[in-house]
């Protein structure tokens, strides 16, 4: 006795229409696709180095510098640590209008830095009008 068998069909994704599906999207966003512009929002007059020609530096900051082997000088001289307080005070009743500015090199130690803010407030110069600056250049 021979029973017939049906053969075993392959099922599969179609390829072909899915490709043409694929084709016919792609050209649709191709072609409404807006492409941005650059669209300048503000205009800003930005100052030139020209403009800054001939304006003078403030006459009236002193530089508090800190050298990385915790040296101190105040106004281009060398000061003692025990001897700040006396001249900043000193400099505060002589010259009202002065500033104090602390520069602090790199490496110099960050305990030293505190100190310095200390003794700044100590002799009555309120620590939120001193400038810091510290230069410091990473280590690789």
């Amino acid at each position: 006795m021979n029973i017939y068998r049906k053969s075993a069909v392959m099922q599969g994704v179609p390829i072909v229409p899915m490709l043409d599906i694929l084709t016919i999207l792609l050209i649709f966003f191709i072609v409404h696709t807006e492409f941005k512009h650059k669209v300048n929002v503000l205009q800003l007059t930005l100052p030139q180095t020209h403009h800054l020609a001939g304006e003078r530096g403030d006459d009236s900051l002193t530089l508090l510098e800190i050298a990385a082997d915790g040296k101190l000088a105040l106004g281009g001289q060398t000061i003692e640590r025990e001897a700040l307080q006396e001249a900043l005070g000193e400099l505060m009743r002589t010259a009202s209008q002065s500033r104090i500015q602390v520069a602090a090199a790199d490496g110099a130690p960050i305990g030293a830095l505190v100190e310095i803010l200390d003794t700044v407030t100590a002799a009555g110069i309120p620590v939120e009008q001193v400038p810091l600056r510290i230069n410091y250049t990473a280590q690789p």
